[in-house]
């Protein structure tokens, strides 16, 4: 005669305890299967989170590191094609300035000045340049174009050399303008440099070049000044507008110097970014493959289990059907 130790009620529930854990293991382990990841992490890690919490900590970093390299990078290469620019404005019309005190006619040293001033709008564009809505040459004050308009730069330059009467005084009086503090700093509308930002641990890129640096300041002075002649100044005294074309010309001549060495300061910021950021992609990497291989599940281990825990869910299943069979009639043979 069989013979059952419980209550058929408690042992229902006993069975479909069991019924349940044996469900909910299977459905973790059959997640571990498909995603190869362990479903219990704790478990896996025996409560010991923190590698996985370096690991993560690291990888937020390198995530903060992207972000200023991408950006320093995009600021660097916007100023270099900047430079660029002006050094394309500034070379030929350097040449044909400095050819005209001895062979330019008076019309043609006016159209040396009108060039000119279109010319120096253009600088003051291209120092004006934004790279991501951010005005590249303007410091801390990234909201701002560094410059006001071209016009506004040569009325301030008008009076600054009114009363002038030969090419020298204007000369003068431009460059006086120039290295005051209140003149072209004045004129200057963005903030001081940038602070140098991180890219990678223990190295930043200088990004503190702004409309101030003498590179751009001095190519700007040798438009301004052959500009003036669009102006008017000089009046109809050939020889001594000549004179000023001339003196214009070498201003944007001898800028050509500054303005390689601006770019090559900026090229070398630019390598280390592009440094700094191969190599923060390769530790990133690596602590992703870590990251992923932490807490991992075997394959073979899982798929194993998986088939175990099957196996006992099948049993208690006839188990339970066994005992939900069970009668009266059945109890008493």
């Amino acid at each position: 005669m069989s013979r059952i130790s419980l209550g058929d009620a408690s042992l229902t529930n006993i069975l479909a305890r069991q019924g349940t854990q044996l469900r909910a293991q299977i459905q973790r382990t059959a997640n571990e299967v498909a995603s190869g990841r362990q479903g219990d992490l704790g478990q896996a890690l025996r409560g010991d989170f923190s590698p996985l919490l370096a690991v993560d900590a690291s990888l937020a970093r390198l995530k903060s590191f992207a972000g200023n390299t991408a950006e320093a990078a995009f600021q660097t290469a916007a100023q270099q094609s900047a430079l660029a620019g002006l050094s394309g404005l500034a070379a030929d019309l350097g040449a044909s300035l400095l050819r005209s005190k001895d062979m330019a006619t008076a019309a043609q040293v006016g159209l040396f000045g009108a060039d000119a001033r279109g010319r120096l709008a253009s600088a003051v564009g291209l120092v004006n340049a934004e790279a991501g809505g951010r005005a590249v040459f303007a410091g801390t004050a990234t909201g701002t174009p560094p410059l006001g308009p071209a016009e506004d730069m040569l009325t301030a330059l008008e009076t600054a050399a009114a009363g002038a009467t030969n090419a020298g005084q204007v000369a003068d009086a431009v460059a006086t303008w120039f290295s005051d503090p209140a003149g072209y700093a004045a004129f200057y509308q963005g903030g001081g440099p940038l602070s140098p930002s991180p890219i990678t641990s223990g190295e930043i890129a200088d990004l503190a070049t702004t409309a101030l640096d003498p590179a751009i300041r001095d190519t700007l002075h040798g438009f301004a000044l052959a500009a003036l002649l669009d102006r008017g100044v000089l009046g109809s005294n050939h020889v001594e507008r000549a004179d000023l074309a001339q003196r214009a010309g070498g201003l944007l001549q001898g800028s050509q110097d500054s303005r390689v060495d601006l770019a090559a300061r900026i090229g070398m910021v630019e390598a280390k970014i592009e440094s700094a950021a191969v190599r923060n992609s390769a530790e990133e990497t690596a602590l992703g493959i870590l990251r992923s291989e932490t807490g991992a599940a075997d394959p073979y281990e899982a798929a194993t289990r998986l088939e175990e825990l099957r196996g006992q869910l099948e049993s208690l299943y006839l188990v339970t059907a066994r005992v939900s069979r069970l009668s009266l009639v059945d109890y008493l043979r």
